[in-house]
């Protein structure tokens, strides 16, 4: 079970998703941005695709796993797979393995 998280008023047709909560053994939470800014995103209210609201601050500090947006990986690839798992693919596209 996963729940995405956008910014609250952000009504455009395909709202950016700016984190995604992953529920598999444990709670790991996925930022769209580099670790370099949680530390000014952290009041940042977003809100879930469930209807639950939250800042980011909260996401990043009640998970088990944090996993941010490397510059080596697609966004939409580390929101699906991770960081790890989208490096495994992208080396596989490059070698034509995929």
């Amino acid at each position: 079970m996963s729940t995405t998280f956008t910014l609250i008023g952000d009504e455009s047709d395909n709202p950016r998703c700016l984190a995604l909560r992953c529920w598999v053994d444990s709670c790991t939470i996925r930022f769209a941005f580099p670790r370099l800014l949680i530390d000014h995103l952290m009041d940042v209210e977003v809100i879930g695709d469930n209807g639950e609201v939250t800042t980011l601050g909260e996401l990043f500090i009640n998970t088990t796993t944090v996993d941010f947006l490397e510059k080596d990986v697609a966004p939409r690839d580390h929101l699906g797979w991770g960081t790890l798992k989208a490096r495994e693919l992208e080396s596989a596209r490059r070698h034509g393995t995929w």
